[in-house]
């Protein structure tokens, strides 16, 4: 499978883009966070940047695009995700 391959040669970096992403917007945040809320922030930015790197392996977009793409991904796809579950819970508890 190329895409695997592709990944194993260069692509798990695009895990560290994520989690670098990730990193970066909590330092730069005054919310004192314990570090269990550090760790599980950084992984869930890690996967989004892979899961990121699958959605757009092969598309026709220059690299430099693609990193920019992974990292902000990373950084801002915990963001997304708290907003969508917590639409999602008003929504269930409104009706």
């Amino acid at each position: 499978m190329q895409t695997m391959e592709d990944f194993k040669k260069g692509g798990w970096l695009v895990s560290l883009l994520g989690g670098a992403g990730v990193l970066a917007r909590m330092l730069l945040t005054d919310k004192n966070s314990p570090l269990i809320v550090w760790i599980r922030k950084i992984l869930a930015g890690t996967i989004i940047g892979v899961l990121t790197y699958f959605a757009l392996w092969g598309q026709p977009i220059d690299g430099i695009y693609k990193a920019v793409i992974f990292s902000v991904s990373g950084a801002l796809g915990n963001d997304l995700i708290e907003m969508i579950i917590s639409r999602f819970k008003k929504i269930i508890t409104n009706e």
